[in-house]
């Protein structure tokens, strides 16, 4: 199953996608990064943790300040409340296979203060990358893979098949892995993060400037944008007209005509909107319509 949109909430980044099954807290789906409705997969968190393993091309995921080159038969596990985010940046057709599950479902509540609570979240261990030149390494892809298949056919008793397959998940992670450290530089400096992309996406329609964005993370300008290139790659207001063109996206596949759609995302002209749309996309809003149009 492909799933070509991840819906954001737009005050907090958390995503609003809901991980599970009728009976379980998990989910997991194959994308592929090029298909998604804006054409990667946008900067966001949410409260899962998840497993990726990568089937086909190479695709470079961000998780908060870092970047990883993932291709064909390596994977990655991003900690719950993580910014991450996806693109496909050579064009190689990437797709991935998607594993969210709710931290509590992991473990049974006897072992969670001791194996679970410590390294959950971005201050104890983010992210851990694995490929299957290593035994742990191997077991987690295949067990990604067995989740995946159990879900979509869902042979008789694939529940508590699954639930043990996700406990042997996190015990990979966690076994001979990095310790948990106390992080409190790096939560705060993720929260900034947070703060900021929050506030664009409650204001970006209206005039935006870098002091505003800063403020909203308790920087001075120079940190804010130092802050945006280390986690995002580029600057605050790069990233605000970014986030103006994805929500036109979505309004423009709606009701919603170019004109309208320019003003309510922030663009003072209609000119300038299309030419800003047309520089992002390769399509004027017009033309992106009636493709999207056409799709349904």
């Amino acid at each position: 199953m492909q799933n070509r949109n991840f819906p954001i909430e737009s005050e907090s980044l958390r995503e609003l996608t809901s991980h599970r099954t009728a009976i379980l807290p998990v989910a997991c789906y194959r994308t592929r990064i090029d298909r998604h409705v804006h054409g990667r997969i946008p900067l966001h968190w949410h409260d899962e943790v998840q497993w990726v393993r990568v089937e086909q091309g190479e695709g470079a995921f961000r998780v908060n300040d870092e970047e990883l080159t993932l291709r064909a038969g390596e994977g990655l596990f991003i900690n719950g409340g993580c910014l991450h985010g996806a693109e496909d940046r050579n064009r190689s057709g990437c797709v991935y296979v998607s594993l969210n599950a709710a931290p509590h479902f992991l473990l049974p509540g006897e072992l969670r203060e001791a194996y679970l609570t410590p390294y959950l979240g971005a201050a104890g261990m983010p992210y851990l990358r694995f490929d299957a030149r290593s035994g742990r390494g191997e077991r987690l892809l295949d067990g990604i893979g067995e989740v995946h298949r159990l879900l979509e056919q869902k042979p008789a008793f694939y529940e508590p098949e699954i639930a043990m397959l996700l406990t042997r998940l996190w015990h990979d992670v966690i076994a001979g892995g990095p310790e948990p450290k106390p992080g409190e530089e790096r939560g705060m400096r993720s929260r900034r993060v947070k703060h900021m992309l929050n506030w664009i996406h409650d204001h970006y329609a209206e005039p935006v400037r870098l002091e505003d964005i800063a403020r909203a993370g308790g920087l001075s300008r120079s940190e804010c944008c130092r802050y945006f290139n280390t986690f995002l790659g580029g600057t605050p207001l790069g990233y605000v007209a970014d986030y103006r063109i994805r929500q036109a996206m979505d309004l423009l596949r709606g009701d919603a005509n170019v004109t309208e759609t320019g003003y309510r995302v922030g663009f003072v002209s209609t000119s300038h909107f299309i030419e800003k749309f047309r520089l992002k996309t390769g399509l004027t809003p017009l033309a992106y319509k009636k493709k999207e149009a056409n799709k349904t």
